[in-house]
């Protein structure tokens, strides 16, 4: 007989259910405030996200930092599931400080949480630019996210735990020599040219950093968590990215480099299933992506593109590139809830609609034949199915009251919760603009 782990506190997980960038940052700021979690969890990628946060008059965006880094008394936990740019986390704990937020106290840094090198950003460039030479570049952010990650499944990485050991000189030595050889490599067959006085620049900002970070907690995350849960503490998992970048189920190759599905908060956090509780799914009323690959839903009318970007603010936190815009993709959308688990879902940007019509698409096309599953590459969509809406224009900016809501919105709303019946999710709230107060709850 299998005995039951005792069960007391829970882990709920806050995931983005489209291409990232759906403004999870907001989402879990307002779960926050509910003050049933006393910590905040990533349990993977790295500095290649940008959550936006807001908290009064104060705007961080972080990449490495937990989104409830603005809530004073929240632990901070960044599982082994991250890879962690040394430089990227020691400047934003920095100017969290300059805010008025040490996060230093509350911070715990797991020390089997994978260490990017600053030869990882160079060698994702120098990837991006092969690459670049057959059409296939994927448009990761050059962070060395990718590359960090390869030496962790290669088994040649290095752990943040072992800047704490005697013999990790050597450690880093011999995966430095190793990368450089790379680089090297990619100059000779690929004419991949890269600047010494970068590298060297790079180099010190990193060791600068290392030291700075053997200061910080780091620990056992996994231990800690599971103490806090036993303790009858919640914790909060953030997830980086979307379901639609995992590397296993999205359009590969066109993917991030981790698994960014909820079930890889037990294996980037250490802990049991048995404590996952909600998983929240966070979409925009529209769709957006950056990168390589296809992009089925994206509007067709390059000028109403554009007023979906300015709008929106449509442009990558980390890297500033724009973003495609493209109609709501309930296609892609129901592929992601199945594989999420997601049973409620926040709404954001429902404020921006900026023409008279809107589409959704419902379906994908192959040879003129209707998809019943997701395509194993989204390059073998050939068409899209659409059913056309009323849009509200800018009739629901700040609204945050359901009963005030243009009737357009109110369709669309149940329009989209219609034709989801079937997988069990609940809207529970819909965003109409940046600030914290600006959405409103609406199927409870």
């Amino acid at each position: 007989m299998v005995k039951k782990i005792l069960k007391k506190g829970f882990i709920d997980v806050v995931v983005g259910l489209q291409w990232g960038d759906e403004g999870k940052g907001k989402n879990i700021d307002q779960l926050l405030s509910s003050r049933i979690y006393s910590g905040v969890a990533r349990f993977q990628g790295g500095a290649n996200a940008g959550h936006t946060l807001k908290y009064g008059d104060t705007t961080f965006i972080g990449h490495i930092v937990p989104s409830g880094c603005l809530q004073k008394g929240t632990e901070l936990y960044i599982g082994n599931g991250v890879v962690v740019d040394a430089v990227s986390l020691i400047a934003e704990i920095s100017q969290l400080k300059s805010l008025g937020f040490d996060v230093k106290p509350r911070l715990y840094i797991s020390n089997r949480a994978k260490l990017v090198s600053y030869l990882h950003p160079f060698l994702d460039q120098a990837e991006e630019y092969s690459r670049s030479k057959s059409g296939t570049k994927v448009g990761t952010t050059a962070k060395g996210i990718g590359p960090s990650y390869a030496d962790s499944r290669a088994r040649r990485g290095l752990l943040i735990g072992d800047i704490l050991l005697l013999d990790f000189n050597k450690q880093k030595s011999d995966l430095l020599d190793f990368q450089m050889n790379f680089l090297k490599m990619y100059k000779e067959k690929y004419n991949f040219q890269y600047s010494i006085k970068k590298i060297n620049e790079a180099k010190k900002k990193w060791e600068d950093a290392l030291k700075k970070l053997k200061k910080l907690q780091i620990c056992d995350v996994s231990s800690l968590t599971q103490k806090r849960l036993k303790e009858g503490k919640n914790i909060l998992a953030e997830g980086a990215q979307g379901v639609m970048l995992d590397i296993d189920f999205g359009d590969y190759p066109n993917v991030t480099s981790s698994n960014t599905l909820p079930a890889n908060v037990c294996l980037g956090l250490g802990v049991p299933h048995t404590y996952l509780q909600n998983i929240y799914g966070v979409i925009k009323a529209y769709t957006t992506k950056v990168g390589g690959g296809s992009f089925p839903a994206r509007i067709k009318d390059e000028t109403l593109e554009k007023l979906f970007q300015k709008a929106g603010q449509e442009f990558g936190a980390t890297t500033g590139r724009p973003r495609m815009c493209g109609w709501l993709d309930l296609f892609a959308l129901r592929y992601a809830i199945t594989l999420s688990g997601a049973n409620k879902i926040f709404i954001n940007k429902a404020d921006i609609c900026l023409s008279n019509k809107i589409k959704v698409v419902t379906g994908y096309k192959h040879q003129g034949k209707v998809l019943k599953e997701f395509p194993l590459q989204l390059s073998q969509v050939m068409s899209v199915q659409t059913e056309e809406m009323p849009g509200w224009g800018e009739a629901n900016f700040g609204v945050n009251n359901k009963q005030k809501v243009s009737k357009e919105l109110s369709a669309y709303l149940k329009y989209i919760k219609n034709k989801l019946s079937d997988l069990n999710v609940k809207i529970i709230s819909v965003g109409t603009g940046p600030d914290r107060e600006q959405f409103f709850n609406w199927d409870k």
